[in-house]
């Protein structure tokens, strides 16, 4: 019997700790299947909530488990590979592309195409699609879009119906494809797009990530650069000032900002031992705030006219991505709502720290505080782990630790590596 990846990924605790290594528990779920990564790997499948998990996942593994793509060379041709009339809509085209991930064309697409729950929240996040349908169980999207219907599929698959013209047909699959560019699966590292561009991803530290470099995939191919120069994630509030997307960006940023303070409010009152319906309502504010930043950046992303130039827009999303992880751990120190132990306080209070101090070092590209954030996270990872042999406290301090790792995350991004 063979299993999928959902199956798989089910299984694990979708923490997004990042302890095992990766940013998400999805990219560990792909590592896992591929024999790039041990179960064991996981340090919250060996809590004792976790062992039914985890003797289910081994079995499930032995079993065998299709991903999708392993081992699987893409030949035919990228882009589009047909055109033509609409049977039952006179004056109509369908068309249907095959998508490649990178300036090198086809690849071998190790962990699949698209990660099927990132392309549904893509869709979602993004603001641009008000009518569609997506299943990550089958990873499949069907998208309305001014009277055409677009279907997408994992594995880079885009089928459009009911296009005015050929060129009309091609536009529809370059917005779908810029929009999805953070759901695509890096074939080097297993991470999708926006984990690596929020900083989560160790294997694109000294180069430029694929998936950044190569850009959305073009159903024509004629966006993918043959040479590349680079710069670095702390350049992109000066670089950002000649793109005709600036105010979209600055107001992104601008709701990152106000989230950022809010979260440091949350954190604040947690200390004090405040779980109240103020705390909560914070919460929502904070989610609404990384709505918005989302879509600001999904419009960086279309509307500028450069690919390497929209890399910014990817890493505006990245950042958000790590703001909303840094959440998640907050919403569950107030939905536990018990006082914690001075221990827990001490590792909270560094948490927090490390989390404002790395963004606030990307936003002022302060490589000198960059640097001391990263001293400052091995330090208290070095506690935290001692604490979290000893603790019964566990879920208090992986959310804890959901804080601080993020705010590495963000730091680390300064000396990032991007397309220019």
């Amino acid at each position: 019997m063979t299993h999928t990846f959902n199956e798989i990924y089910d299984l694990f605790p979708k923490l997004d700790c990042g302890l095992c290594g990766n940013p998400s528990c999805r990219t560990m779920a792909r590592k896992v299947i591929t024999g790039d990564a041990k179960v064991e790997g996981c340090v919250n499948l060996k809590r004792p909530e976790f062992q039914e998990n985890l003797t289910h996942l081994r079995t499930v593994l032995a079993e065998g488990v299709e991903i999708g793509a392993k081992g699987v060379v893409v030949v035919e041709e990228a882009g589009i590979t047909y055109v033509h009339p609409c049977i039952s809509e006179a004056g109509k085209v369908m068309a249907e592309a095959k998508l490649a991930s990178g300036p090198e064309g086809s690849v071998n697409l190790k962990f699949g195409f698209y990660d099927p729950i990132m392309l549904c929240w893509a869709l979602e996040v993004s603001g641009l699609f008000k009518d569609f349908k997506c299943s990550t169980n089958l990873g499949v999207a069907k998208l309305n879009i001014d009277g055409k219907t677009v279907m997408v599929f994992k594995d880079g698959r885009v089928n459009v119906r009911a296009a005015k013209d050929k060129q009309d047909a091609i536009e529809t699959i370059r917005l779908v494809s810029r929009s999805l560019w953070g759901a695509i699966i890096c074939s080097c590292c297993g991470n999708v797009g926006i984990d690596c561009a929020s900083g989560g991803c160790a294997d694109c530290l000294s180069k430029i990530c694929p998936v950044l470099g190569g850009g959305p995939p073009d159903p024509t191919g004629r966006e993918r650069s043959e040479s590349m120069s680079q710069t670095t994630a702390q350049t992109i509030f000066e670089r950002v000032k000649a793109l005709p997307t600036r105010l979209q960006f600055e107001a992104g940023v601008e709701s990152l900002d106000t989230a950022m303070k809010t979260l440091q409010d949350l954190g604040e009152s947690i200390l004090l031992g405040k779980f109240q319906d103020k705390e909560r309502k914070s919460l929502q504010n904070i989610q609404g705030l990384l709505e918005k930043a989302n879509q600001r950046a999904v419009r960086v992303v279309v509307e500028t006219p450069a690919i390497q130039d929209a890399t910014v827009g990817l890493i505006l999303a990245g950042v958000a991505l790590d703001i909303s992880r840094m959440t998640e751990g907050i919403k569950t120190l107030v939905k536990l709502g018990v006082p914690l132990t001075p221990k827990s306080c001490s590792l909270l209070r560094q948490a927090l720290s490390i989390a404002l101090d790395g963004y606030k070092a990307f936003r002022s590209a302060d490589e000198g505080l960059g640097r001391a954030v990263l001293d400052n996270y091995q330090m208290f990872k070095n506690a935290w782990g001692g604490a979290f042999k000893e603790s019964s406290e566990k879920e208090v301090l992986v959310a804890v630790e959901k804080l601080a790792v993020n705010g590495f995350y963000i730091a680390r991004l300064l000396n990032k590596p991007l397309p220019t």
